[in-house]
């Protein structure tokens, strides 16, 4: 099954970067959004959709949402795990600078059984110290959950499109284009950042204990040529993502209704 997973800041000439969760601002007027027609074509050219064949998704406030509503689907039995994921997005969502949030994910999420990690609310009985999937780093935690096959990330053409960690990347290799979480029980990969001396030595170590997780295929895409699909996604996501947007791009949202059949 796809998804597709869409962010309204990918519809801005630039994108703001570093604003907290908890901020109720809205961005900067600075920050322009595309003109209606340009975002049009890219929706129905680029992407495939249709006003006459709405795709099933919902609206979201903030990002960190889509990873309820997926776990709302596959408890309905209307979305099948695991499954591929299209991340329209100025952000790549998968906790780059977010190192305490990707260690918990590490060293504390991935020792549990499968079935246990979506219990988010449980976390804090489970975890003496517990982060929460957030608006940065919930595609991270949908992979830990094992949610995820492949995900394509369709960076903002204006941007660099290279905000992901290597320390999520297959051996620690951003070349190898495959996302593998690992969890190592006899070390904590937070050392990784802390090692003085050859660090290549000690990454050799960690990788040759540590439990992996399954591949999950990664590409991104950083120019809008390169970005064609046929409509043929089973839910969309999208999300508002207030605190990253200016007021001045809010007609988006009434463009993206008329693609969308809200459940």
């Amino acid at each position: 099954m796809k998804i597709l997973d869409i962010d309204m800041d990918y519809f801005l000439e630039k994108a703001p970067y570093f604003i907290l969760q908890e901020c109720t601002t809205r961005a900067s007027d600075d920050y322009k959004p595309w003109d209606k027609d340009k975002i049009i074509d890219f929706i129905e050219n680029n992407l495939g959709l249709s006003k006459s064949n709405k795709i099933k998704g919902k609206i979201i406030c903030h990002h960190h949402e889509a990873l309820y509503y997926w776990r709302d689907l596959i408890n309905q039995k209307l979305l099948i795990t695991p499954f591929e994921v299209i991340h329209v997005d100025s952000h790549a969502d998968l906790a780059s600078f977010e190192i305490h949030q990707r260690a918990f994910i590490a060293d504390e999420l991935l020792g549990l059984p499968i079935h246990e990690r979506i219990n988010i609310e449980n976390y804090k009985s489970y975890f003496k110290e517990a982060y929460m999937p957030g608006i940065g780093n919930y595609l991270l935690f949908a992979i830990g959950f094992r949610w995820i096959s492949k995900l394509t990330y369709v960076s903002n053409p204006n941007e660099r499109g290279d905000d992901y960690s290597r320390f999520i990347m297959k051996n620690f290799e951003e070349s190898s284009k495959i996302i593998q979480l690992y969890h190592n029980p006899r070390c904590k990969i937070q050392k990784l950042s802390s090692i003085v001396g050859d660090i290549n030595i000690f990454e050799k170590e960690y990788l040759s204990t540590s439990i992996p997780e399954p591949e999950v295929l990664f590409e991104v895409k950083k120019n809008i040529n390169d970005v064609k699909y046929y409509g043929d996604f089973d839910f969309i996501t999208f999300c508002i993502s207030p605190n990253y947007t200016p007021k001045s791009s809010d007609f988006i949202v009434d463009i993206f209704r008329d693609y969308i059949e809200i459940i």
